[in-house]
């Protein structure tokens, strides 16, 4: 493994992938969605994401999207 320069700021190379990739992430529309929850639930939910990593609006949306699938078009 290469050694790492803490000191030095990233080439013009990786700002211009990193530039790209943002540009390249289509975004969705999005609405805000306000809950009333139990504190005692919250606290798991940020908890349980903060030791897996995970943003919590994912993790949240990746439940509601598993419980409520998208249908598609009606027979």
């Amino acid at each position: 493994m290469p050694p790492v320069n803490w000191g030095q700021r990233p080439s013009k190379k990786a700002a211009q992938l990193d530039s790209f990739v943002k540009q390249t992430q289509i975004k969705a529309a999005t609405r805000r969605l306000n809950l009333n929850i139990p504190v005692s639930l919250h606290a798991r939910i940020k908890a349980q994401c903060a030791m897996q990593g995970l943003d919590m609006t994912e993790a949240l949306t990746e439940l509601l999207e598993e419980r409520f699938p998208e249908r598609t078009a009606l027979k």
